[in-house]
C-alpha cells in the first residue's frame, strides 16, 4: 500500500464518505479514506426496520456509554455510533431532516462562523440529495443521497397524527426541508426502494470506487495524528500486521464525529494540557476547548393504548414478523420497507421562543421500558425530541491507548429550563391526542399514565425516561481564531495547527433543531469545497418564520 497521500480523511461516516468522493473528483489528488470499521453492507443495514439489532449491537458500533448522569436519577445511557463504512447514517434511524434556517444564520451572526449562513449552505443541501419531488429552489434533483417521502394515507395512526395537528391549530408544512420547517409534516427517509442509503452507498458508487486516486482502507485504527512542529504531516495507523505512518501532502481531515474527532485530537496533544499530561501524552497544542461543549437531543417517549388493531403489533412477533422479513427479503416491500416514523411536527411550546424547540414523532407501536419488547396490547407512542437542551457535556481522555472509549458526560437535565419544555411538551402532545382526529384510536395513556399530572410527578417521570435522541455534537465548534471556546476555524482548520481539518458534526458551534445526520453530510460537501479553495454561489432564498416573539421591551 502506498503510504503518502495528497488528502487523508479519517473515518468513513456521513462526512467522511461525502468528503472523499467529492475531493477524489480531482484526478490529479490522491486521497486516502480510512474507517476503523469493516467494509460491510449486509442485510442489518439494508433492511430499515432492523436497525433496532444495530443499535443494540456490536459488529457494526462503538458502543460508547456514558457515565451516570445525576440528572437521569443515575442512569447511564448508550451513545451507539456506526463502526463500519458508512458510519452512523449505517446504524441510524434514517430520518432526513436538515435543520431549522435560523440555526444556521445563527451559526454565522452569533458564532462567527462566516460562510456558514442558510442562504450559504443552502446549495451544499440541494448538491448532495435527490429529493422526493425533484430540484426546486429549495430541494435537489440529482444528487447522490436517494430520499424518499413516505405516503402519509398508508397508515391510519400517522394520517390520525397529522390530521390532529392541523385540528389542534398547528402549522402544517408540505415539506420540512424547503422553505418551511416549522408544523406537521410527512417525515422523510434516506431510504430508496425498500432499502437504506448510508452514506457509503451513495457516494461509494462502483464507479467512485474504481478511481486510481481514491483508497479506502478499513479495519484500521488511527492511533494518533503526526505533528512536526505545529503542522500534521500525517498518521499512525494500528492494524493487524502493526503499525505504519501515512504520509500527508497536503492535509489531514478528520471526520471521526463528535466523539471521535477530540478524542482523536487529543490523543495527538491538541486538546486540555493538563488533561493530556494526566493520560501521559505530550501537549502539542493547549487546546482547551476540545472535547467541550457537548450537545445532544434529549428524547422523552410518551404511550398510549389504541383501540383498534391497526397498530405494527401484529407485524411485530410470531408468524406475522416472520411474514414481515419474508416480504422485505423477497420484494423489498412492506412495514420492513420503513424506519415507520413517517410523520412528524417541529413546534413551539412558547409564544415568546424564535423556532421551534420540539419535534414530536410518531411511532405506530409502543415498546415496554422494562424489555424492550412490544406491549402486549395494541399501542402507540409519540418521541418528544428537545431541540435546544441547554445541557453542556464533555469528551475526556481516559488513556493514551486509541482503543479505550473516552469518557462522556452529557449532563442531561441540569437546566430547570430544560424540565419545563419537556412539562411543557407533555402537556402539548396530550392535548394533541384529544382532537377528533384520534377519537376513534386513542385509548387510555400507558406511560406515564393520566394520574401523572403535578410538576412533581412529572418531574420524576420525566428524570426516569429520558434517553438519548443518538445526536451528540458541538466537541469542536467551529468559531474565530480569537474565540478560545472554538476548536476549527469557518475553513474548518484546526486553529493553531496547519495542515489539519475536522468535517463532522463535532464542528457545529451550536446543535441543529433537527437530526443531525443530513447535516453532517452537508459539512462533508463543504468540507470537500473549502479543502480545494472553492464554493458554490450563495442563495438567500426567503423561509417561513412564523410568528415571532415581540421585541424585548416591547408593549
Amino acid at each position: 500500500m502506498k503510504t503518502a497521500f495528497d488528502y487523508i480523511v479519517v473515518g468513513a461516516g456521513s462526512a467522511g464518505c461525502a468528503l472523499a468522493a467529492r475531493l477524489s473528483e480531482q484526478p490529479g489528488l490522491e486521497v486516502l479514506l480510512i474507517e476503523a470499521g469493516p467494509d460491510a453492507n449486509p442485510w442489518t443495514i439494508r433492511m430499515p426496520l432492523a436497525v433496532d439489532r444495530l443499535l443494540n449491537g456490536s459488529t457494526y458500533n462503538w458502543r460508547f456509554e456514558a457515565e451516570p448522569e445525576p440528572g437521569l436519577q443515575g442512569r447511564a445511557v448508550a451513545h451507539p455510533r456506526g463502526r463500519v463504512m458508512g458510519g452512523s447514517s449505517a446504524i441510524n434511524v434514517m430520518v432526513y431532516t436538515r435543520g431549522h434556517p435560523l440555526d444556521f444564520d445563527d451559526w454565522r451572526d452569533r458564532y462567527g462562523c462566516a460562510g456558514w449562513g442558510y442562504g450559504d449552505v443552502l446549495p451544499y443541501f440541494r448538491r448532495m440529495e435527490t429529493a422526493p419531488g425533484g430540484a426546486s429552489r429549495y430541494r435537489g434533483g440529482d444528487g447522490p443521497l436517494k430520499i424518499t417521502r413516505p405516503d402519509p394515507g398508508a397508515n391510519l395512526l400517522n394520517a390520525a397524527f397529522l390530521a390532529a395537528g392541523q385540528q389542534s391549530g398547528h402549522p402544517v408544512s408540505d415539506d420540512y426541508n424547503g422553505a418551511q420547517q416549522e408544523g406537521f409534516a410527512v417525515g422523510e427517509q434516506s431510504i430508496l426502494r425498500g432499502e437504506r442509503r448510508s452514506t457509503a452507498v451513495s457516494y461509494l458508487t462502483p464507479q467512485v470506487r474504481r478511481r486510481p486516486n481514491l483508497t479506502i482502507l478499513p479495519d484500521c485504527l488511527v492511533e494518533r495524528i503526526d505533528i512536526k512542529g505545529q503542522a500534521a504531516v500525517g498518521v499512525t495507523v494500528r492494524r493487524a500486521g502493526g503499525t505504519t505512518a501515512i504520509r500527508a501532502r497536503r492535509e489531514v481531515i478528520l471526520a471521526t464525529g463528535a466523539i471521535g474527532s477530540p478524542h482523536l485530537l487529543m490523543l495527538s496533544g491538541i486538546g486540555p494540557a493538563a488533561q493530556l499530561q494526566a493520560a501521559g501524552v505530550p501537549v502539542v497544542l493547549d487546546r482547551p476547548a476540545v472535547g467541550q461543549n457537548l450537545q445532544d437531543h434529549p428524547d422523552l417517549v410518551i404511550q398510549f393504548a389504541c383501540r383498534q388493531p391497526v397498530t405494527l403489533r401484529r407485524h411485530a412477533s410470531g408468524v406475522g414478523r416472520i411474514v414481515t422479513g419474508l416480504k422485505w427479503f423477497a420484494l423489498r416491500r412492506g412495514v420492513a420497507a420503513s424506519n415507520q416514523f413517517e410523520a412528524a411536527a417541529y413546534l413551539r411550546t412558547r409564544d415568546d421562543l424564535r423556532k421551534p424547540n420540539i419535534k414530536l414523532e410518531f411511532f405506530p407501536l409502543a415498546i415496554s421500558h422494562a424489555d424492550y419488547q412490544p406491549y402486549a396490547q395494541e399501542a402507540f407512542q409519540i418521541h418528544m425530541t428537545m431541540m435546544d437542551s441547554a445541557a453542556r457535556g464533555t469528551v475526556s481522555l481516559r488513556s493514551a491507548d486509541a482503543a479505550v472509549a473516552p469518557v462522556l458526560r452529557f449532563n442531561y437535565l441540569d437546566s430547570d429550563g430544560d424540565m419545563q419544555t419537556f412539562r411543557e411538551a407533555v402537556a402539548l402532545t396530550r392535548r394533541l391526542v384529544q382532537a377528533p382526529a384520534f377519537a376513534p384510536y386513542a385509548g387510555a395513556e400507558i406511560d406515564p399514565g393520566a394520574e401523572v399530572r403535578s410538576d412533581a410527578a412529572l418531574n420524576d417521570w420525566i428524570r426516569s425516561r429520558v434517553s438519548t435522541a443518538y445526536h451528540p455534537s458541538c466537541t469542536c465548534r467551529m468559531g474565530r481564531a480569537d474565540d478560545p471556546q472554538a476548536v476549527v476555524g469557518p475553513d474548518l482548520a484546526v486553529h493553531g495547527i496547519a495542515g489539519l481539518r475536522v468535517a463532522d458534526a463535532s464542528v457545529m458551534p451550536h446543535i441543529v433543531a433537527a437530526n443531525t445526520n443530513a447535516t453532517t453530510i452537508m459539512i462533508g460537501e463543504r468540507a470537500a469545497d473549502l479543502a480545494l479553495n472553492r464554493s458554490l454561489p450563495p442563495d438567500p432564498a426567503p423561509w417561513w418564520r412564523g410568528p415571532q416573539p415581540a421585541p424585548t421591551g416591547a408593549a
